[in-house]
């Protein structure tokens, strides 16, 4: 505590960045302040009131901070500080699937429109889409409305005509392809589209009936029938009216609420004046409220596109200029806060977002409490059963994966606090090893990997807690000759699939947790992982058929070939070493396939 108190002291008072540390060094909070000596007081100097921050204060030990120029730059760096590090006691966004948005790129003289969950700065995205409304129903329904064309051909005005497809026959495509429409009348369609995806849905319900009514007179049924159901869509998306707004007012508003010991944020989304989806996030870790908020909107329209008239969120939330300032510049558009404080129609969509939070917050409470259990109560039990040098929050698990000995190739899982943090995992193409040898594949991807720790990578740069190898004793023995080069002194452990041994350094006993415990799963989740990403990743090459390295890439040089030169070189080492004499003479190798081989690894 003296060490703390006489770094208070020295604190600036300049806009900054603090990286809170427990005793084994690990970043366990990452917060800004515009005043870094008056923030970081107030930790030690005031008695704490929420139990969270409470318990964040009684294990920190150490800190170091950052000076910047502003508080936008100090939030900034704060967002990069907590991707990188993962802090247990951060509001953290886990990684998953993005949500869906219909994109059109109206750069292009006949744009097209398309489901996506990537977004840029560049084409127009409507949406996000969720909640019981898909993407893909409202594309349809546009592609059923309007001659929109539905190829992913790259069109242009003066290109050559070509002829249309099976679409234009069926009165679904204008076919710019054939020239059948000029730039400016399809540009009418898309506005058309586009007037709908804003929330205006009475010219598209007109179209489609018409459709409907055409189709039924023509005896077509079915496609009067999957009509039908478009228009249907197209009125539960009009029921959605919320009370007396605009109907083109599109608005994202955030309300959170606590127990105390558990929180979590509802985001109502609004587009058209319509509710386009509810969705909750839990938030493990309730620091401060201010900060709570400032966090989550930072790592939400990282992830999200910002296309609405206004964020709407409680009276009580404190300054937000760095936030408004960092969505400003991430997505180079205006943005509007507003935070209501008389009975409006926006207050009344806050409290129904409170409500939804509330209400979600009540029924996962015991689900939250499991989600603990497997993710940081697991590390803790981990660090207890295995007599382990620190409680293992980064844990990186490596596995090596070949096709009889070919595409070989390697993959690092990393679990932070216990869960999966897929932005951290990395693969590797093996380059130097031939034929199977798992022994050596271990000792480059680990060398690799340990050459990355000065690097700028945001996986690569971190230390891990905890290093688990896809093996027995044996991989186990190679990985801590390696690492021990480099210094590392935290722990590795080897995990033995068959029956689930743990090998721990120097112990000739393997170790055998009890099945089912949390802390046994932790390591299968985490050695999972990795197969499954050095799995996928070696389909995807042979697949492709992109991979060609070492002797593969050599001509003449097949299965069989590789086999005789392994039976009498052992090594790729030693091939590449061997004398064009030692090549000739051996049994199998023709001349030109020795020269081959000499020339790949001499360069005549």
């Amino acid at each position: 505590m003296e060490l703390l108190q006489e770094k208070i002291k020295n604190l600036p008072t300049n806009p900054g960045v603090y990286l809170m540390k427990d005793k084994y060094n690990n970043v366990i909070y990452v917060g800004k302040a515009k005043n870094l000596k008056k923030r970081v007081s107030q930790y030690f100097l005031r008695k704490q009131e929420i139990p969270k921050v409470q318990a964040m204060v009684s294990n920190i030990v150490d800190f170091d901070f950052f000076v910047v120029a502003t508080e936008y730059d100090a939030l900034a760096l704060e967002s990069n500080l907590i991707k990188k590090y993962q802090p247990y006691y951060n509001i953290l966004l886990k990684d998953g699937k993005a949500f869906a948005y219909i994109k059109v790129n109206l750069r292009e003289d006949f744009p097209k429109f398309e489901v996506t969950r990537k977004i840029n700065s560049k084409d127009k995205f409507f949406g996000p889409y969720f909640a019981g409304i898909s993407a893909n129903e409202i594309l349809d329904i546009i592609n059923y409305a309007y001659p929109v064309r539905k190829c992913g051909q790259v069109l242009s005005e003066n290109g050559k005509e070509k002829k249309s497809c099976l679409y234009h026959d069926m009165h679904l495509c204008s076919a710019p392809c054939a020239k059948k429409i000029g730039k400016d009348e399809y540009r009418e369609i898309v506005n058309s589209a586009i007037k709908f995806l804003r929330g205006d849905t009475k010219e598209i319900k007109e179209i489609l009936t018409k459709k409907m009514e055409t189709s039924a007179r023509a005896e077509n049924f079915e496609t009067a029938l999957i009509l039908r159901d478009k228009i249907k869509m197209v009125d539960r998306l009009k029921d959605r009216v919320v009370m007396q707004l605009r109907n083109n007012i599109d608005l994202d508003v955030f309300s959170m609420c606590t127990n105390g010991e558990l929180s979590a944020m509802c985001v109502v989304v609004i587009r058209g004046g319509k509710v386009q989806g509810v969705q909750s996030f839990d938030i493990l870790n309730f620091i401060e409220k201010d900060e709570v908020y400032q966090q989550f909107l930072v790592q939400y329209y990282t992830n999200h596109v910002y296309n609405v008239d206004e964020i709407i969120l409680p009276s009580d939330v404190g300054d937000l200029d760095a936030v408004k300032q960092y969505i400003e510049n991430k997505h180079k558009k205006k943005v509007t806060i507003t935070q209501p404080t008389t009975n409006t129609d926006k207050m009344k969509i806050l409290k129904m977002a409170e409500q939804n939070a509330c209400l979600h917050l009540e029924k996962n409470v015991e689900v939250t409490k499991k989600k603990i259990n497997t993710s940081i109560g697991a590390v803790k039990q981990l660090q207890k059963e295995l007599g382990l040098t620190r409680e293992p929050k980064r844990i990186e698990c490596f596995d090596i994966s070949h096709t009889h000995g070919e595409y070989t190739v390697a993959s690092m899982s990393v679990l932070i606090n216990g869960e999966k943090v897929k932005s951290h995992y990395r693969k590797f193409k093996i380059k130097n090893v031939d034929f199977i040898d798992d022994f050596a594949s271990m000792n480059e991807v680990l060398t690799r990997r340990m050459n990355e720790l000065k690097g700028e990578d945001i996986s690569f740069s971190s230390m891990p807690d905890l290093i688990i190898i896809d093996g027995g004793k044996g991989q186990l023995g190679i990985a801590l000759d390696v690492i021990q080069q480099y210094g590392y002194t935290n722990d590795i452990i080897s995990l033995a699939e068959r029956l689930e041994e743990v090998f721990v350094p120097h112990e000739s006993k393997s170790i055998f947790l009890p099945r089912g415990s949390y802390s046994l799963r932790l390591l299968q989740l985490a050695r999972d992982e990795a197969h499954r990403f050095a799995i996928t990743y070696n389909r995807q090459l042979r697949s492709k058929g992109m991979y060609k390295g070492g002797l593969q890439a050599i001509k003449g040089v097949g299965p069989t070939i590789r086999k005789i030169l392994l039976s009498k070189f052992r090594t790729l080492e030693n091939i590449k070493n061997a004398t064009i004499e030692d090549l000739q003479n051996t049994k199998g190798i023709s001349k030109q396939v020795a020269e081959n081989i000499y020339n790949a690894y001499h360069k005549i």
